[in-house]
């Protein structure tokens, strides 16, 4: 479970899986990262959430519209939020994939060494050796980086998008309070 603000601020347990960012906003973001987009529209303005035209409440956090206007576009730390989250989950997918490629190598080296040492470098098992190496440095990387990286990077990147939604929140709670 991942921790995040509840509507008041306050810390609370969300269930596994759901997201701090909603889908439509982290969709946004990319589009908004990528160039594709301005940024503007309208907003939820506690959760961020982009509001289609007519929504009484958010679909994402339940903030009554009326309760809190709109807003016109997002502010910049909830985009570099994103980012460092984006920049998280691929560092931990690449250091992954780059480890499957360093297990491949070691079982070349590996394979290369019992040639060398034990089979007086017999020419058919350097070209297998070989073989292994082509195979296993393509099939490495993808299975860590890609499978187990990924869902990795995914949890940590949620893990730290929430602690720092719930400092963004409390922040801004305090200043408008004041």
């Amino acid at each position: 479970m991942t921790e995040a603000p509840n509507q008041r601020g306050e810390r609370q347990r969300l269930p596994a899986g759901r997201q701090v960012f909603s889908t439509r906003l982290e969709a946004f973001l990319d589009q908004l990262a990528e160039g594709e987009t301005p940024n503007a529209g309208a907003f939820c303005s506690f959760c961020y959430n982009p509001l289609p035209a007519g929504l009484q409440r958010c679909d994402h956090c339940s903030q009554g519209v009326g309760d809190r206007p709109a807003i016109a576009s997002l502010p910049a730390d909830v985009i570099d939020m994103h980012r460092r989250k984006r920049r998280r989950e691929s560092l931990v997918v690449n250091s992954f994939a780059y480890l499957g490629l360093g297990l491949a190598l070691a079982l070349f080296l590996g394979l290369v060494a019992v040639n060398v040492l034990a089979m007086d470098s017999e020419l058919w098992f350097f070209a297998i050796a070989t073989l292994v190496l082509l195979v296993a440095s393509r099939l490495f990387p993808a299975l860590l980086g890609g499978v187990i990286g990924d869902e990795v990077g995914f949890r940590y990147a949620q893990r730290r998008l929430a602690e720092e939604w719930a400092a963004h929140v409390a922040q801004r709670e305090t200043k408008r309070r004041e």
